[in-house]
């Protein structure tokens, strides 16, 4: 992690002399992470891509505002987190396109059935929870971010990280009780 981090500050520095080959390089080694991140975030794949990308032209834009004090990554996912709760303000969620799609033959209907129903499940227990709680639980489970990383990029204090973790979890086992009753999860 080290190593990725000083790799990533020295990108950062060439970047901001105007190195576009650098900057590419950080968009190559984060875009797979804060796509999945966007995703989870706005739900949708085309404006998870949309605002991938408007996070990679932000940081190249502010790249010169980017002072290392921070993890490159904790400061990109900063921008995205912001764009990702403004996109979410003024749009409402769309059905996707691959909950219409068939399930692929190799899986057994009741089987994916069950799968897209505990997604459905989780999602919806996701999307209930305030903006902060559902931004913290997202890196941590889905983009595997320390504390300190989440507190960096959605600037907050380490403890408020904990606390706002603490009672995101809180919140979906409460919202998921009722589907583990009925034995759907």
């Amino acid at each position: 992690m080290k190593r990725t981090t000083d790799e990533d500050k020295e990108l950062a520095a060439r970047s901001k002399s105007g190195d576009l080959a650098a900057f590419e390089e950080l968009v190559r080694k984060h875009e797979h992470h804060l796509f999945s991140y966007m995703y989870w975030m706005c739900r949708n794949p085309d404006d998870a891509e949309e605002a991938t990308q408007e996070a990679f032209v932000r940081a190249w834009k502010g790249i010169s505002k980017f002072q290392g004090k921070s993890s490159f990554k904790t400061w990109l996912f900063r921008i995205a987190t912001n764009l990702a709760i403004n996109k979410r303000t003024r749009t409402k969620p769309t059905v996707e396109l691959s909950d219409i799609i068939a399930a692929p033959k190799s899986q057994q209907p009741e089987e994916s059935f069950r799968r897209k129903q505990k997604q459905e499940l989780v999602q919806a227990a996701l999307n209930r929870l305030p903006k902060d709680q559902r931004t913290a639980l997202v890196l941590s489970v889905y983009q595997r971010m320390s504390y300190k990383e989440i507190a960096e990029a959605i600037g907050k204090s380490v403890r408020a990280v904990d606390s706002l973790l603490f009672r995101a979890k809180r919140n979906i086992r409460g919202f998921l009780r009722l589907a583990r009753r009925k034995g759907i999860l």
